[in-house]
């Protein structure tokens, strides 16, 4: 997986400062994909994607994105993996530190931290955030008459 490379199509809804969203169609394999923390909810018919935009595209061109799995990994990791490191280990420290309801207090202490992390990543985005976009590869201007 992560080698793996993962390939979308799409219509570019918006386009500002280097990032642009694009509409995907919904499609059999979308359920089962690796890379659905990247994706949202659209419309009925599809899903947006935000995407880093290094070619400066336009609301309507046709663009190919591609999504690195190092990327689907790492992101899973900042999203799943820390929180649950963190889950555990405030719950193993709350044990040792607390005398009375130990269970209690430890399970507080536990979701305090992490929801000081989650905080953290909400309020303090970081450059690096960019580059853990997925990238457009190729762009489709529409034909204009």
């Amino acid at each position: 997986m992560y080698k793996e490379e993962l390939y979308e199509e799409g219509i570019v809804k918006e386009a500002k400062d280097g990032i642009a969203v694009i509409n995907i169609h919904d499609s059999d394999n979308c359920h089962e994909c690796t890379a659905k923390i990247y994706c949202k909810l659209g419309n009925s018919e599809g899903r947006s994607l935000t995407v880093r935009d290094p070619y400066g595209v336009h609301p309507g061109d046709k663009v190919r994105v591609v999504i690195k799995g190092s990327k689907i990994l790492s992101a899973s990791f900042f999203l799943y993996g820390i929180p649950l490191i963190l889950l555990l280990a405030g719950i193993f420290i709350g044990f040792e530190i607390f005398n009375e309801n130990k269970e209690f207090y430890s399970s507080l202490f536990a979701i305090s931290l992490v929801s000081v992390y989650a905080l953290y990543m909400f309020l303090f985005p970081k450059k690096e955030k960019l580059n853990s976009y997925p990238e457009i590869i190729f762009v489709s201007s529409p034909l204009k008459s």
